[in-house]
């Protein structure tokens, strides 16, 4: 998957747990049912807030241990709902899962949330099923 992949190779990369997240949303944003929902929510390239009074939390595990983790996620939520391919929207939601907080900050940088996002995914699942 295309995502996974690039994700994989921008990983290593990220200072941080919040550097982590945005290395994550760059290919979301560009690819199948994710990049939809999150183009739909004007989720763009660049966060909106440059400027954070807070501190993120340094990255605890290695890229590789990180890629390995947010793939098994998928992979499970792609199981759960009776997929047998893992598809973007369950690589995006296996991302929000893992960073929770650093996610959500990524979100409200670009001013939204979570309960928008899934909302909106909410509604791409329903109009694709």
């Amino acid at each position: 998957m295309t995502v996974l992949g690039l994700a994989g190779t921008a990983l290593p990369f990220a200072e941080s747990v919040d550097d982590e997240v945005e290395r994550w949303l760059r290919p979301l944003r560009l690819y199948g049912k994710a990049g939809a929902s999150l183009q739909a929510l004007g989720v763009g390239e660049a966060r909106l807030d440059e400027a954070t009074d807070e501190v993120s939390e340094p990255v605890e595990r290695t890229p590789q241990e990180t890629l390995q983790l947010v793939t098994g996620a998928a992979s499970k939520h792609a199981a759960e709902r009776g997929a047998t391919t893992v598809g973007t929207l369950d690589i995006l939601v296996a991302v929000m899962r893992h960073y929770g907080d650093a996610f959500e900050r990524a979100l409200t940088r670009r001013s939204s949330d979570s309960e928008e996002l899934i909302s909106r995914l909410a509604l791409q699942t329903a109009t694709t099923s």
